[in-house]
């Protein structure tokens, strides 16, 4: 890539003058990526993405392959360049040429990589199908990983905002978060954070409208392929919903929903909120306790088990119900088994927010942005591998962001001959241990996430 920058000078350092200087070496910025490379060739996410697309163009004048936009697109969201613009940027990187298979490629006076007209054209070719076939891929990619000795799969389901500032379709106000959104609906495994399914859904849906079909979907897809493993769902008050939780009993999966107060639990719970409250008093600490109940709403056809938690703080008392068809003690139930979703859901959404960007979805048609978050999903999962691969360092339960700004951002010299590609990294580089590491444990041929 031509520089056409001129030199800096700085007279900040005594006695010598600075200069600054744009090399034309081939230098990246993102030399860490060779990690994600060695990832995808272990679960190949990207390859099994593209077998899924079709391609309609004309194929002798194809430049760029659908696994090479797939890689390209990626890979740019791995490294923090969430948005299509930053191809532009990027299309002379020569990290990013190696990782995309582009490297051999001759480059005149045009970008070797796509750009970013071409990525806008080729996502916006995207069908309905197609978006279907990729979320069949994901869910079976997961199974095919997950571990063939396990007995049950806890899945944990949350919603989550995705704020938008266009035109887009189906973006649209939803007033519990005051602001026009797209509702995207994240169903992760809960150990390991491992996304299954990712669904784009209306910035004014309800948490756990129109998932009903999704979920009946999913049930039967993971009995089929693993019929004896046990199926366990958790989410919030949002999907306790009559015709949820009658799909999920139907499905013979087990289930632990939060479930909204109201004045019949609330008679329930009374006397359990007076305990938990003269508690309190008696020890100025606060007060928790247990206690289940069966309990029939007017659209159920049946009674089915509460928990209920009579907690008492300074601030007064703070009751909570989960509706379940779980077995154990009330208390085991809530703090060993509901809460964990804190961590395992509501952590997982985070990363995908702040460290993927995956709330990044500014094209106009719905089904382009349900793609790009495909393209989120596939990103995260690469990195799910290697933070697995990090086990025994200090970045091993290192969130997204800052496994990115430890071996990702890192600056390396890109050297191509006849017989190998080499990559100088600085012996200066504080994580030269953590990145040895990650990389003979991404050697294994078996997928680290479920280690």
């Amino acid at each position: 890539m031509t520089n056409n920058f001129s030199d800096i000078l700085l007279n900040c350092c005594k006695n010598k003058s600075l200069k600054v200087k744009f090399s034309e070496l081939d230098l990246s910025g993102d030399s860490g990526l060779f990690l994600v490379k060695q990832a995808e060739e272990k679960i190949k996410i990207c390859q099994g993405m593209a077998n899924c697309l079709e391609d309609s163009r004309q194929e002798g004048k194809v430049t760029h392959s659908k696994i090479r936009l797939i890689l390209q697109r990626v890979f740019q969201i791995v490294a923090g360049y969430e948005d299509v613009n930053d191809s532009n940027y990027l299309r002379h990187d020569p990290m990013l040429k190696i990782l995309c298979n582009q490297a051999e490629k001759k480059e005149r006076d045009v970008q070797v990589l796509a750009s970013q007209p071409t990525m806008s054209r080729w996502e916006n070719q995207i069908t309905n199908q197609e978006n279907k076939e990729l979320r069949k891929y994901f869910v079976k990619q997961f199974l095919a990983q997950y571990p063939k000795d396990a007995t049950q799969i806890v899945l944990d389901i949350d919603g989550w905002d995705a704020q938008t500032y266009g035109n887009q379709q189906l973006s649209l106000f939803h007033g519990y978060y005051g602001h026009k959104m797209y509702f995207p609906l994240l169903i992760n495994e809960a150990s390991t954070g491992y996304p299954l399914i990712m669904q784009l859904r209306a910035g004014n849906s309800h948490s756990g409208k129109g998932i009903v079909g999704l979920l009946r979907w999913l049930f039967w897809y993971i009995k089929k392929v693993r019929p004896k493993l046990k199926i366990i769902i958790r989410g919030d008050g949002g999907f306790s919903l009559p015709e949820i939780i009658r799909i999920c009993e139907r499905s013979e999966v087990e289930y632990a929903f939060g479930f909204s107060s109201n004045a019949v639990l609330k008679r329930k719970i009374d006397n359990l909120l007076e305990i938990a409250r003269v508690v309190h008093c008696l020890t100025g600490k606060k007060a928790r306790l247990f206690d289940d109940v069966y309990y029939a709403a007017k659209s159920w056809n049946e009674p089915r088990r509460i928990i209920m938690k009579a907690e008492w703080l300074e601030k007064g008392s703070n009751p909570r119900f989960v509706a379940t068809n779980l077995e154990g003690e009330p208390a085991q139930v809530y703090d060993g088994f509901y809460v964990q979703r804190g961590e395992s859901s509501e952590g997982r959404i985070k990363e995908l927010k702040r460290g993927i960007k995956a709330d990044r979805l500014s094209c106009h048609q719905f089904i382009v942005n349900q793609f790009r978050l495909y393209l989120s999903q596939a990103a995260y999962i690469l990195m799910l591998e290697i933070r697995q691969a990090a086990k025994g360092t200090k970045l091993e339960k290192a969130q997204v962001s800052r496994l990115r700004e430890s071996i990702i951002k890192v600056v390396g010299k890109v050297t191509i001959s006849i017989r190998q590609i080499l990559i100088e990294i600085s012996s200066c580089c504080p994580y030269q241990k953590e990145i040895s590491i990650i990389a003979k444990h991404l050697l294994s041929p078996k997928s680290m996430i479920f280690v």
